[in-house]
């Protein structure tokens, strides 16, 4: 490595007095090139040690270095940096790996601990190697095939150091279960589209229109017109629910307008207090994060910062009336859960003035309608003490 010769940079106006030192220092030269106001010279690397080491008083590095020589000197000026982009992606290729907490989504306890013990025989638990995509379809099935009594559906995902166990129990809710008798009425006006009955006598057939109020399920057990038993009625009802939205779209708009400028950073997340390691430079800026490692209440984050101005633009009258509908959409969707969707939509009104487009969009969704209605005092002979209170 002493013998390895580099070009040496070396910050000067009077290149007579530097050529003196390194003769006095016994700095063998190989060649020199003089510029405005520096000089380069050809030299051993032992000696440009000796360089940094005796000729303080200058500005002096490597010039137009490479190779692992390069490499060292940028881990060297970048070493903090460098140490955490390297903790980083040790950190991350762990988080790909390691599972660090297994969440079991589902209130009731006792299907938390069957879980908890079914993934443990299994090797899915904390601090255990992950497991690929096909060993884990393996152990839900045989998962399910152990608890068919129990379970209706189970998946297992991964997201960064967190195992997600989604389940759905294949009993009725228990909190159903406490009441002796009830039936399933309609919260809203709307079109059955489908009827899964659990307990209870269905009152209304798949396609009926129902208004809010109406009982689909009745927990009236009828046999030849007498009533032989009274239940809870309980079971899962979706239909056709209508809408009318109205919308106002600005022909003109301020947007966001993105620069194509991006720096990286490293942030710390202690509680609810959040730390960047490094000083950002960019004054307008939006923010993703790509979380490195999570233990309880401390994270490490990989932080990408986005720079952008603020501007003015015109919308034509179809891209104000295509962002209309979706405004539209996104206004519904946001009363909606996961196993409720938008059927179709259509536009009735569209109106241009004073700059603004008016829309009047119908939109229908396919959502859960069934909602339990508790009836008390009912009697098994069918007279009429009862009354009913909607939950």
């Amino acid at each position: 490595m002493n013998n390895k010769i580099v070009w040496v940079k070396i910050q000067a106006q009077n290149y007579y007095s530097v050529f003196i030192k390194l003769n006095d220092i016994g700095i063998t030269i190989y060649d020199n090139k003089k510029e405005k106001d520096y000089i380069l010279i050809k030299t051993a690397w032992k000696d440009y040690k000796r360089l940094k080491k005796y000729l303080v008083s200058y500005e002096i590095e490597l010039y137009d270095n490479s190779g692992i020589f390069k490499i060292k000197d940028i881990i060297k000026k970048y070493q903090f940096f460098t140490m955490g982009i390297i903790l980083g992606i040790i950190i991350l290729l762990l988080s790909n790996n390691i599972i660090f907490k297994v969440e079991i989504k589902s209130a009731n306890k006792n299907i938390q601990n069957l879980l908890k013990e079914e993934l443990k025989e299994y090797g899915l638990t904390t601090l255990r190697l992950k497991k690929s995509h096909h060993q884990v379809e393996k152990i839900v099935n045989k998962i399910l095939d152990n608890n068919k009594d129990t379970l209706e559906w189970l998946e297992i995902k991964y997201d960064g150091l967190i195992m997600i166990v989604n389940v759905t129990e294949k009993n009725l809710p228990k909190d159903l279960e406490t009441y002796d008798h009830c039936n399933l009425i309609a919260k809203k006006d709307a079109k059955i589209l489908s009827l899964n009955i659990y307990r209870g006598m269905a009152l209304k057939e798949i396609n009926d229109y129902v208004l809010k109020g109406d009982i689909i399920l009745s927990g009236d057990i009828i046999h030849n017109e007498e009533v032989k038993n009274m239940v809870c009625a309980t079971g899962e009802v979706y239909g056709e629910v209508w809408y009318k939205v109205k919308v106002e779209v600005p022909l003109k708009e301020n947007y966001i307008n993105y620069t194509g400028k991006n720096r990286f950073n490293l942030s710390l997340k202690i509680n609810d207090n959040k730390y960047d390691i490094f000083k950002s430079r960019i004054e307008n800026k939006k923010t993703e994060e790509i979380n490195l490692y999570k233990l309880n209440d401390f994270e490490i984050n990989l932080v990408k910062e986005k720079e952008f101005v603020n501007a003015k633009r015109e919308l034509t009258e179809d891209e104000a009336y295509k962002k209309g509908i979706n405004l539209a959409i996104e206004k519904i969707n946001l009363t909606l859960n996961d196993n409720e969707k938008i059927i179709y939509q259509k536009v009735l009104k569209n109106e241009v003035n004073d700059s603004t487009i008016y829309l009047e969009i119908f939109i229908a969704t396919k959502e859960n309608i069934g909602e339990v209605s508790i009836i008390k005092g009912g009697n098994v002979d069918g007279s009429e003490s009862s009354e009913t209170n909607n939950e």
